[in-house]
């Protein structure tokens, strides 16, 4: 079954109105904040965890070695544990040597406290209160190492001196980082939050303002048909037969207005899905298209192609012809030149569990990377219009009707085919 019109529409271009998918993004962003400040906060952990472990093996290292040359007899070479205490500065994990009642030395406060800061203004009272406050906060973290003496001729083991130690300055810094981070996203997370839900408002205010955009869009077609077929009227008022013919188009103009209200009417609410011929309807959309699309400089041939002349679908009949008009609107103002297609082919999927409607037209085509920015409320690519055609009927198909609407397939230059996919 085909059918042959000829039609035109005004060359529309102009700079895409872009608004990103402020839902998708919130969350988008609310998992990566999320997922980066967990991976940071166990990466610092673990390297807490290995710093940590280095640092206690160099004080068990410093003890190791003054236990050495306590059991030793005769005395060794000092050069190795000079070695050893030169590493442990190196370190910067700071030890403090006590005797073997736990008290701390300021005799010698270099030789015996490695990478604690001396105060030379202090006593050696205070010094000592200074150095057991080092302690206590050493322990607080780390338990103190003790010092093993063996007695060769009785076996008997005692202590004598313990390694204090504690976090040098740079696991301090690093212990710090997890709550840094911590902040920092918290931070990120609020900002993006803020500027998405700003986002998100301006979204929705151009969808309201788009939505009354749309009605007019919607409405303005059969106003000017109306306004044409008065004309014609008056033209034709001693032609009774020709009257007769344009009241019935004026019905049918007066039968769209009132389907138009009825579709505004059922967004938001829960349509009524009826047995329905989608081929039988499909031409009848089709058909009022037939004398009603600017006829300027286009030449356009639309066409209808089913399996078979009854195919049922449950659907709301109202709301089924809108983004059927929808799709041809969006297809004839593609095609920018003087002549062009537009085909519609209604088919079973091969399990013949779903009906696939493709509309396919030889227009200005879709670049890959604007296939899913095509349904996005307030994406257009012409001057007038507020792109929410085929958003609108993408959520009819899907939300309404339980199909799935996207590109099939598209190429810049060379068209686009739009898939409509039903449940039987």
């Amino acid at each position: 079954m085909k059918t042959h019109k000829r039609v035109e529409t005004r060359i529309l271009r102009g700079s895409s109105s872009r608004l990103p998918r402020s839902a998708n993004i919130k969350l988008a962003l609310l998992m990566t904040s999320v997922i980066l400040v967990l991976g940071t906060l166990f990466y610092a952990h673990q390297l807490v965890e290995q710093l940590r472990q280095r640092e206690y093996r160099v004080a068990k290292l410093f003890s190791e070695s003054i236990k050495y040359y306590v059991n030793a007899d005769p005395p060794p070479d000092d050069s190795l544990y000079q070695m050893i205490t030169h590493y442990t500065q190196s370190s910067e994990v700071p030890v403090i040597q006590t005797d073997s009642r736990d008290v701390p030395s300021v005799k010698h406060f270099r030789k015996y406290n490695l990478n604690v800061p001396y105060d030379s203004t202090l006593d050696s009272t205070h010094q000592v209160s200074f150095l057991r406050e080092q302690m206590r906060d050493m322990d607080a973290s780390y338990k103190p190492v003790p010092v093993y003496y063996t007695d060769p001729a009785t076996k008997k083991t005692t202590i004598t001196a313990y390694i204090h130690y504690g976090n040098s300055l740079v696991l301090t810094k690093i212990e710090s980082l997890p709550f840094i981070q911590l902040f920092l996203g918290a931070v990120i997370v609020f900002i993006g939050y803020l500027s998405f839900s700003y986002l998100k408002r301006s979204e929705q205010s151009n969808i309201w303002v788009g939505m009354a955009k749309e009605t007019a869009h919607q409405l303005g077609t059969p106003l000017s048909s109306l306004l044409g077929w008065a004309e014609f009227l008056r033209l034709s008022s001693d032609q009774p037969a020709e009257v007769e013919k344009i009241a019935g188009e004026i019905d049918r103009d007066i039968e769209r207005l009132n389907r138009i209200a009825v579709r505004f009417s059922k967004i938001g609410s829960i349509p009524d899905l009826k047995p329905l011929n989608v081929v039988s309807t499909t031409a009848e959309v089709m058909n009022y298209f037939e004398g009603r699309m600017p006829k300027l400089r286009k030449n356009i041939i639309l066409s209808l192609e089913s399996e078979e002349d009854e195919i049922m679908l449950r659907l709301n009949r109202e709301l089924f012809e809108w983004v059927m008009e929808n799709l041809i609107k969006n297809a004839y103002e593609a095609i920018e030149g003087n002549e062009g297609t537009i085909g519609i082919h209604i088919h079973y999927s091969p399990r013949r569990d779903e009906v696939l409607l493709d509309v396919t037209d030889n227009g200005k085509g879709i670049a890959l990377r604007k296939k899913n920015d095509v349904f996005r409320p307030g994406y257009s690519t012409k001057k007038r219009g507020w792109g929410l055609g085929l958003s609108l009927a993408r959520r009819i198909v899907q939300e309404y009707h339980h199909g799935k609407l996207f590109v099939k397939e598209s190429a810049p230059g060379k068209g686009t085919t739009f898939r409509m996919r039903m449940p039987v």
